[in-house]
């Protein structure tokens, strides 16, 4: 049954209100409950990119606008004002995952130019501090860092953790906040990765279920990295034998991303092997928890990624019918 025209602006107005209550409030609860933060802003683009794929460019934009003056003012009222640059990186990625959305590209070509564009804005700021103070702004990071990892030494004493776990974490926290610090190029980008690929997917089944159109991504529980890929696993991990520290952490930060790619490829797999055995959701949902929570799962999970290069774990199962995943 076609709809009237003054129906249809009712149902846009609606839209665009509600896009600009939920996308506020992701990033206000974010700040209201710092335990809760990573999940919440992870999820913080989902609302952005569907709201504004589905009124358009003109009013998508209108949209972010009105959320980022409701989210400012709540910030501000709250004292949280250092989450600001962050939603605004996290509303520039949506504005971008939702335009690339109107476009007929593949879900890698989607996920790498969203990368792309998104880190712009990062080095910029990279540089921009870097000119002003003359110091890259991880110098500062990792005191910053070494005083966390104590001050979550101290919980963990409190917890009931043994002494001997409690003095090897408080003796090696300078050793562990540098770690961290020179990963953290590797780390930044899967972060921004899983982010996009996490919120690409979400917005899809959405859309599907509301029967709105969406880009075709085939089916993702057959997807494969590149074959040439399993290369820079081999080469960065001979840079770990070369003891010199710029060698040795850039080996180490390619392979992370070579691996986060075998995770994304053993993910599919799994998500394979739940459908074609009809396991039910509410197990499927335990299993994405525990890879959350229970980071030892990840693995296992990159290992079979790895390793289908040579077994193919699909084969084993039968074939499946439609493209979603």
């Amino acid at each position: 049954m076609l709809k009237s025209e003054g129906e249809e602006k009712v149902i846009v107005i609606r839209d665009f209100l509600t896009g600009i209550a939920v996308s506020s409030m992701v990033f206000i609860l974010a700040a209201a409950f710092p335990s809760s933060a990573s999940f919440l802003f992870f999820l913080g683009p989902l609302p952005i990119i569907f709201y504004y794929s589905k009124l358009g460019r003109r009013l998508g934009l209108f949209l972010v606008l009105g959320a980022f003056v409701i989210v400012l003012s709540a910030l501000g009222a709250l004292g949280h004002g250092e989450y600001i640059p962050l939603f605004c990186l996290l509303g520039f990625l949506g504005v971008t995952v939702g335009e690339l959305l109107g476009r007929r590209l593949s879900i890698e070509q989607t996920v790498l130019i969203s990368l792309g564009i998104v880190i712009i804005p990062i080095l910029l700021l990279i540089a921009y501090s870097m000119l002003r103070t003359g110091n890259p702004p991880w110098r500062w990071a990792e005191p910053y860092l070494v005083r966390t990892i104590l001050e979550n030494v101290k919980l963990y004493a409190e917890m009931g953790v043994p002494a001997e776990q409690i003095n090897l974490l408080r003796e090696n926290a300078p050793k562990i906040a540098h770690t961290f610090i020179n990963i953290l190029p590797s780390l930044s980008l899967i972060s921004l990765a899983l982010c996009i690929w996490l919120n690409t997917i979400a917005v899809r089944a959405i859309f599907h279920r509301q029967g709105v159109h969406f880009p075709d991504f085939g089916d993702l529980t057959r997807w494969k990295a590149p074959e040439k890929l399993v290369w820079l696993i081999i080469g960065s991990g001979g840079m770990l034998l070369i003891p010199e520290g710029r060698v040795f952490y850039t080996g180490l930060n390619l392979l992370l991303l070579g691996l986060f790619v075998y995770l994304l490829q053993g993910l599919a797999i799994v998500s394979y092997f739940f459908k074609t055995r009809n396991i039910p959701v509410i197990l499927r949902s335990i299993f994405y928890a525990l890879l959350i929570f229970q980071l030892t799962l990840v693995l296992p999970v990159i290992a079979v990624g790895l390793f289908d290069l040579w077994i193919d774990f699909r084969k084993f199962n039968k074939k499946m019918d439609g493209s979603t995943a």
